[in-house]
């Protein structure tokens, strides 16, 4: 019995073990299922590898659309997009890995020399990148082997043009397979300004930049008209045959780029070129701030030139335009250039005209709360009744500030509503480019309160100070008042084209339809006349090639405004509190022609006086500057030229110098309809002509030993005849020989050696 339970238990005990088992074996099957589901759905690092598994074997690239150019309004590229390479070396290739240490010394040797020589320091500095030796290029070619994973690596410091791409593989060691295929190249499509920095504030950028922090997006026309430039970007599929290198593959999912539209700008480049050079000149001698200069097209608005020039860290040096647009975004005391609004203010407003007196007692006057100063007593020249037209042509500080102010001193919201109105509060519509509003404080707002009451404050806006306008506002409101009153905007963009064919054409944008009334801008182009009548009476503009009118100003500055130089920054901490921090802004203003006005010209330079450039008055400082200007653009448009009208009747000459046959038969064979020719050969001959302009030629015969007869030739034969027979000729008059002082036929015995001739 006790062996029959033995038997019993040893076999539930096996069947306990049994069932142990598969019951681990199941445990063990659910876990194993449990973790092959969360390996294929839910592994956050499993689904990583396989991305990465699947990515490292194909990609999606995007190919960029090659960019459009941006164009002056001939068609001369002001910024445009050029392919450009980057080698990318595989520094475990086995070209580079098999080969032997004198082979890759050689080589390597070699290709660092010339990699240094042709990256240079010249090409450094003008590139802005850092100089490399042919030692620290060959430190670097033999450490990228030694680390041996350390492949696709960029050695050149720029990206470089296909010619010298083309040259490297060629040329060059390694890069012309020496060791092998051992490196890829990358195409760039890379930005460039084909004329430096000309015109590089209207330009701007397209890709945003990080200044203390701030992220600044693009600005001017790249970044307005991107749109348009930038195109559509196709789609490539490529396929991993190394580490950091691929190759295209045919895949659907390829797709061409777009490439962008070419925007036609209103940028005269030659009169853009010629302005900043100019400009740069005067402010360099001036040691100078910045400088500005405009033409603006009358009956368009399009803006033909924009210059902004900067000074550099060290002021006098290094200017530039990529610092700012202070056309645009720097806003100033205008000075005298507002008396042109003071003026129509005054028309519209208080009925005068360009005869209207105002009582003026000498060089200096208090008007209000205010003492104002002339830069001249008038009075001593003009009396103390003094006219609007005289008043502006003298730049009388005294007679705006007393005009505004005994009209509008009981109500200087009138004075200043109207020049809102007219737009001084406002922008112009270049608001894209960054352009700053105007400022006009109006009466009972802190803004003028800061500058003392209506009576210290009102009369120096009369003549442009309190209120601050950038340049672009001055020159517009000028251009309003050559159109006749129709103040347009300005334009910087005149088309887009895309393969030669117009896509969109920029309209003209009318921003005031009437400024004023045609009797007041009649008094205005008085004023302008009258003005430019005196800068030539006082010997400035000299060399204006056509009538003009202008206006120049002189303000003294006193708010802070950008700038790059050292010295400008330490005097503007301080905020002017010595006198020797003095900062003036000189500007000039032209209209021409002045009778049927066509452009628009603007200048300003904004400067320190200092001990060594005392200089601060703006014609001093401007009027060389835009009388450069209007000569090129006088010299360049052929419409400003007077034409050669057509002779009712063909010409026929009443008379032909004698002389060489040859001369004389291209003369009569030309102009006289009819002729007849010498029957007799000769080198020389005489024309007659009849009253019908008919020509009969006859042959002259000179005899050796006697004075030939020249009357009737130029001066040129007559020499030609008289020297070769001896005599020293002495001559009055131009014109053909009338007379001889020694007779025809004369002999020549010796005693006659001089002979004057009158020529008529």
């Amino acid at each position: 019995m006790a062996k029959k339970r033995s038997n019993g238990g040893a076999k539930q005990d096996i069947v306990k073990r049994v069932r142990t088992l598969y019951t681990i074996f199941i445990l063990v099957g659910l876990c194993v299922a449990a973790r092959l589901v969360w390996v294929q759905y839910f592994s956050p690092s499993v689904k990583h590898n396989a991305e990465v598994m699947k990515s490292g074997v194909r990609r999606e690239q995007t190919i960029a659309a090659h960019r459009g150019a941006i164009l002056s309004r001939e068609g001369e590229p002001l910024a445009l997009s050029s392919l450009r390479y980057h080698a990318t070396f595989d520094f475990a290739s086995e070209g580079i890995r098999n080969a032997s240490s004198e082979d890759f010394e050689k080589e390597v040797g070699e290709l660092s020399q010339l990699l240094a020589d042709h990256f240079s320091k010249e090409d450094a500095a003008k590139n802005d990148y850092d100089y490399l030796t042919a030692q620290q290029y060959r430190d670097i070619f033999y450490k990228q082997r030694e680390l041996g994973k350390g492949r696709a690596v960029k050695i050149f410091p720029r990206s470089v043009t296909l010619d010298e791409w083309n040259m490297f593989k060629r040329e060059f060691p390694i890069l012309n397979q020496s060791l092998g295929y051992v490196y890829d190249s990358e195409d760039i499509d890379e930005r460039i300004y084909p004329s430096g920095d000309l015109a590089r504030q209207i330009i701007g950028r397209n890709t945003p930049i990080i200044v203390e922090g701030d992220t600044i997006l693009g600005s001017g026309i790249e970044l307005l008209c991107n749109d348009y430039l930038s195109g559509h970007d196709g789609t490539v599929v490529e396929q991993r045959i190394a580490h950091g290198f691929w190759t295209r593959v045919n895949d659907p999912k390829n797709s061409l780029p777009e490439d962008g539209s070419n925007v036609v700008t209103t940028i005269d480049a030659g009169l853009q070129r010629m302005a900043t050079e100019r400009l740069r000149e005067k402010l360099t001698a001036e040691e100078a701030t910045y400088g500005v200069a405009m033409v603006m097209e009358v009956e368009t608005g399009n803006i033909l030139c924009m210059v902004n020039l900067s000074t550099g860290k060290v002021r006098g040096t290094n200017y530039n335009e990529r610092t700012f647009n202070h056309a645009l975004q720097t806003a100033m005391t205008p000075g005298s250039t507002f008396k042109l609004a003071s003026a129509m203010a005054l028309a519209e407003l208080a009925g005068f005209n360009a005869d209207t007196k105002v009582h003026i007692t000498g060089k200096q006057m208090k008007v209000g709360l205010t003492d104002i100063t002339d830069s001249h007593d008038l009075t001593r020249e003009l009396g103390k009744e003094v006219c609007l037209r005289d008043a502006f042509a003298h730049s009388s500080n005294i007679y705006f500030a007393k005009g505004v102010f005994d009209n509008f001193g009981d109500k200087p919201e009138v004075y200043t509503q109207y020049l809102e109105r007219i737009g001084f509060c406002s922008t112009v519509g270049l608001d894209a480019f960054g352009e700053r509003r105007g400022s006009v404080p109006q009466p009972g707002t802190p803004e003028l309160k800061r500058h003392g009451s209506i009576k210290i404050s009102l009369p120096k806006m009369g003549y442009g100070y309190i209120l601050e306008q950038p340049a672009i506002h001055m020159l517009t409101f000028y251009n309003g008042v050559a159109n006749g009153g129709k103040m347009l905007a300005p334009r910087l963009v005149d088309r887009i084209e895309r393969n030669g064919e117009v896509v969109e054409r920029k309209p003209i944008v009318t921003l005031n339809e009437r400024l004023c009334s045609e009797q007041t801008i009649a008094t205005l182009h008085d004023c302008l006349e009258a003005a430019a009548l005196r800068e030539r009476s006082l010997g400035r503009f000299k060399t204006a090639p056509t009538s003009f009118g202008c206006k120049t100003g002189t303000a003294q500055i006193w708010n802070t405004f950008h700038s790059e130089a050292t010295k400008d920054r330490k005097a503007m901490q301080k905020r002017y509190l010595n006198k020797d921090d003095a900062y003036y802004l000189g500007s000039v203003i032209t209209v021409m022609p002045l009778e049927k006005p066509k452009y628009t010209i603007m200048v300003s330079i904004a400067k320190q006086k200092t001990d060594t450039h005392p200089t601060y008055f703006g014609i001093t400082l401007t009027g060389d500057v835009a009388s450069d200007i209007m000569e090129y653009i006088y010299t360049n448009d052929p419409t400003m030229h007077s034409t050669i009208e057509p002779a009712a009747s063909p010409y026929s000459p009443k008379s032909i110098k004698a002389g060489n046959s040859a001369d004389v038969g291209y003369v009569v064979e030309r102009l006289a309809p009819y002729s007849k020719p010498s029957t007799e050969a000769s080198a020389w001959s005489s024309a007659k002509l009849d009253s019908g302009g008919n020509a009969e030629l006859s042959a002259l015969t000179f005899e050796d030993g006697v004075v030939p007869n020249v009357k009737g030739m130029g001066l040129s034969d007559a020499l030609y005849l008289l020297e070769h027979s001896g005599l020293s000729v002495k001559h009055t008059g131009y014109g053909r020989v009338t007379k001889q002082s020694v007779e025809a036929g004369t002999m020549l015995d010796g005693t006659i050696n001089e002979i004057t001739l009158t020529l008529e």
